[in-house]
């Protein structure tokens, strides 16, 4: 039967508007999940006239309840977090992803020059997409370096924390 009308339509309309008129469908249909999933909020049973606030302020009192050890209080806590909620903060100097990080960074920057002005020492740094960036000690540019010191011939840079070295 449903073959019938499918050919039907595709007699009348064509194969080509058929497919759009179902991928338009299937788009409606999704959306509208969507948007019953964000309107209707995600809730807890709670007691009876308690209110979000009240059920939210018990539960976290119930976990850092000051009468546990807190060796209980944190097995309760890693069991009500979602596990790979949080990273470690280890440092970078251990992730291989930094280094590529750094070195990305690093070949797109090029020492043009360093002269005085004003008697402190500025180094002029062309940052690839970027353009020539004044460089003083203690300054961050363009949230990709912190200058730390400027020498003759060669400018002193951290990035994300790692020291590194740009020489004319």
């Amino acid at each position: 039967m449903l073959k019938k009308i499918w050919r039907a339509l595709v007699r009348r309309y064509g194969a080509w508007r058929m497919l759009h008129v179902a991928l338009g469908s299937a788009i409606a249909g999704l959306a509208t999940v969507l948007l019953l999933e964000a309107a209707l909020p995600i809730r807890t049973e709670a007691p009876a006239g308690a209110t979000g606030a009240d059920v939210e302020l018990a539960a976290a009192a119930g976990l850092l309840d000051g009468r546990q050890s807190p060796e209980k209080a944190a097995a309760r806590i890693a069991r009500v977090l979602r596990p790979g909620l949080f990273k470690s903060a280890a440092p970078l100097g251990d992730k291989p992803m930094a280094d590529k990080t750094i070195e990305k960074i690093l070949s797109q920057l090029k020492l043009q020059c360093i002269v005085q002005i004003d008697g402190q020492p500025t180094a002029y740094i062309n940052v690839e997409n970027g353009g020539l960036k004044k460089c003083r000690v203690g300054e961050t540019v363009a949230d990709l370096f912190t200058v730390v010191n400027v020498n003759k011939k060669s400018v002193e840079l951290t990035i994300i924390g790692h020291p590194v070295t740009l020489s004319l």
